[in-house]
């Protein structure tokens, strides 16, 4: 900017001096022709500096008009997907308690909770003010209550305890695999663990090791059956596709129970990308 109000300068003085005959200016030897020319020059200079930090503010403004603007299309988004997705629970509750097909309405309530653990994850996100990350905490607990409710009565003595590390976030893209790992694999314990006995425990926690997230599953139950572990039961082989899809790693013991061990990176290797 300097240097281009110098040739501006050079060349308005040279105007005054050689352009135009006034006596006022002659008297005073040039003095004020310079000066006139150089208030001239500092008032396009301020003018100009004016006019762009209009225009920037203006563009900024309609930025975070725009910015606003699609976080609340955003949220109404997964308002919206999380009405429908009750909706959806709904009729499968309904169909569940029309049917007399133990078989089928079993696999129908499993649905249900599936479809109800990614509707947790929806809600959380429209009622969250970060519309990049979720807290898992939010997650952990809004499934795992939904649990409780589905497979905790009197009739058992089965006991979850959790404990998730604070301050956990996640995005978006991963938070529902995330939370349909964790739906999977406790409500199989609830199922399958503890046949035949009224108490059990399961244990669920989640922390972060280095660059890792860190998610355990155990239970004190009667341990996995074999035939799910070579892939044939639906619940285990769908884990196993989410665990690749977050690009992490799942361990399985058999010893005093099971024990799900799975590893995924904390930052996410396939982010989304937005244009």
């Amino acid at each position: 900017m300097i240097l281009a109000v110098i040739p501006c300068y050079v060349s308005i003085s040279n105007v005054f001096e050689h352009g135009f005959s006034i006596d006022y200016f002659d008297e005073y030897e040039g003095f004020f022709k310079d000066l006139y020319a150089m208030f001239f020059l500092i008032f396009l200079y301020v003018h100009s500096v004016k006019k762009e930090q209009n225009k920037r503010i203006e563009h900024e403004r309609q930025i975070k008009s725009d910015l606003k603007l699609k976080s609340k299309l955003l949220t109404e988004i997964h308002h919206r997907v999380n009405n429908n997705l009750q909706i959806i629970s709904g009729l499968l509750a309904m169909q569940v308690e029309s049917e007399n097909d133990l078989k089928l309405t079993t696999s129908l309530g499993l649905i249900q909770n599936r479809i109800m653990a990614i509707a947790s994850v929806h809600k959380i996100i429209y009622g969250s003010p970060n519309l990049l990350y979720v807290d898992l905490n939010l997650i952990f607990n809004s499934i795992l209550g939904n649990l409780k409710i589905t497979y905790l009565n009197e009739k058992n003595n089965i006991e979850l305890h959790e404990l998730i590390e604070e301050g956990l976030e996640m995005d978006l893209d991963r938070a529902i695999p995330m939370g349909l790992i964790l739906n999977e694999l406790v409500s199989n314990s609830f199922r399958h663990a503890f046949m035949n006995r009224v108490e059990g425990k399961i244990e669920v926690t989640l922390g972060k090791i280095e660059d890792q997230f860190v998610l355990v599953v155990k239970d004190n139950g009667l341990g996995i059956d074999n035939t799910l572990l070579d892939g044939k039961g639906i619940g285990l082989t769908l884990v196993k596709n989410l665990v690749k899809q977050l690009r992490g790693t799942i361990d399985i013991e058999k010893t005093k129970g099971t024990n799900f061990e799975i590893r995924f990176p904390i930052v996410n290797q396939n982010p989304i990308q937005i244009e």
